[in-house]
């Protein structure tokens, strides 16, 4: 086995345990478990028999952008990332690895690549459920592959983000919270010139470039600011992203005494 996939194993069998596994898998199916119960009641309100293709839509594009891409995913990469170098480093069993003949790219690539593997592993759940629960009530599977496009490359971005700042903050899911919730949430609401620095803005922008084009009529304007729409764009950002976040910890790790 390379070291890159060894590296790759045991990180994902360290940080990715079974009660974390099954509460942020929960976490992920929010969405959809609060979809299914938001279209129940509306049809239950309406009080016809067949629920309006229209509501489901607009319930699904709510809960997309106001509740899964912009919370449930960051939560979910921020607490799984920043683990896979965080916790080595609080433990002290980095210094075991870097110790072998292994390049630092080497372990800074097999890091950032847990990190996203682990935590799309979870977010595609609820990607993919609350995909098929909106397809189910608006008899169109079209928003099922960009959903879980999107989602990946929102995970991407920001497992490149999360995985170096787990290893040079001690508190960096307190960190990443105030970037999510102030900065993204916040500020990047507010102005919509920043919106290509928020790493789900960039899911939902390739999103908008899969999805019919009802989608892109309707989103809100907070929910993709001045991002040009199109899978292969975010595509590209998402894989730059990692590429310079491999390469950081890679260097970092050259440089830090790491027996301390």
């Amino acid at each position: 086995m390379s070291a890159f996939l060894a590296i790759l194993r045991v990180t994902v069998r360290q940080t990715l345990r079974l009660k974390r596994a099954i509460g942020l898998g929960l976490l992920s199916l929010s969405a959809a478990f609060t979809y299914l119960l938001t279209a129940l009641g509306s049809t239950a309100s309406s009080n016809t028999a067949e629920f309006n293709q229209e509501q489901a839509f607009d319930i699904f594009l709510g809960m997309t952008v106001g509740t899964f891409m912009n919370i449930i995913v960051p939560v979910i990469t921020l607490i799984i990332a920043t683990s896979v170098l965080g916790d080595e480093r609080r433990d002290n069993t980095m210094s075991f690895l870097v110790l072998r003949p292994i390049s630092r790219f080497t372990i800074g690539t097999a890091k950032v690549a847990a990190g996203f593997l682990e935590s799309f592993a979870l977010t595609a759940v609820g990607a993919l459920a609350l995909g098929i629960l909106a397809a189910m009530r608006m008899d169109t599977y079209e928003y099922v592959v960009p959903m879980l496009v999107g989602t990946a490359i929102a995970t991407a971005s920001y497992s490149a983000i999360f995985v170096p700042l787990g290893y040079l903050l001690k508190r960096a899911t307190l960190i990443g919270l105030t970037y999510v919730f102030i900065w993204e949430n916040g500020i990047g609401a507010a102005v919509p010139a920043v919106a290509g620095l928020s790493p789900w803005r960039i899911g939902v922008s390739a999103m908008a470039g899969m999805a019919p084009d009802q989608f892109l009529r309707e989103l809100p304007e907070f929910a993709i600011g001045s991002i040009t729409p199109g899978a292969g764009g975010a595509a590209a950002k998402a894989l730059v992203l990692l590429l310079l976040s491999a390469t950081a910890v890679g260097s970092i790790l050259r440089r830090r005494d790491l027996a301390n």
